[in-house]
């Protein structure tokens, strides 16, 4: 992982699809970063993308960056991770808020689980059967890196019931014991 100080911190580039005719995509190389919450131009970037989603319907963008100003750190038993992946290739120092495809609050356990808090795609990204939706597989790499870099430890999401079959979709299970909204993925 390429560290970058004081600055989101890159951790791998990722391939998601782009529109550029209404039925067809092709593969557009994204960077995955992980946003530090003590940062001014990070809580910047979070602010403004929070703001201009929220603008156009999307209900978890202002989760992330309230979670990210609360103003207290968990224990030493809970860490914070705030990744977001963006069409931004280099000077992650000046992340730019319009470039943001995706983010997500995720929560590492040191002990037993870690969760998805919150996890938020463009809005223009997010809907299903659209002609209007400008990117595919920004939620995919997201997971993905969960994946890879939180393998250890089954992870858990209390999803909004749209999301439920996305995260299926990703290998994310219900225990039969939880409501149909409450999901993991077994390490």
């Amino acid at each position: 992982m390429s560290q970058i100080n004081f600055t989101a911190n890159f951790i791998k580039h990722t391939n998601v699809q782009k529109r550029y005719y209404p039925d067809s995509y092709y593969n557009k190389e994204a960077s995955i970063v992980e946003l530090d919450k003590n940062d001014a131009n990070d809580v910047d970037t979070l602010y403004k993308t929070s703001v201009s989603w929220t603008q156009n319907g999307a209900r978890f963008a202002s989760e992330i960056f309230h979670e990210a100003v609360k103003g207290y750190e968990y224990d030493d038993i809970v860490k914070e991770h705030y990744y977001a992946v963006t069409e931004q290739n280099n000077n992650y120092d000046k992340l730019e808020p319009d470039k943001i495809l995706g983010m997500m609050l995720f929560s590492e356990s040191k002990y037993n689980e870690n969760e998805i808090n919150w996890f938020q795609v463009k809005p223009n990204s997010n809907f299903v059967n659209s002609r209007d939706r400008a990117y595919k597989h920004v939620g995919k790499a997201l997971i993905n890196l969960l994946k890879e870099k939180h393998s250890d430890k089954t992870i858990y999401v209390k999803s909004s019931a749209a999301a439920v079959d996305f995260y299926k979709s990703q290998g994310f299970e219900n225990n039969g014991m939880e409501p149909s909204s409450c999901l993991y993925l077994n390490a």
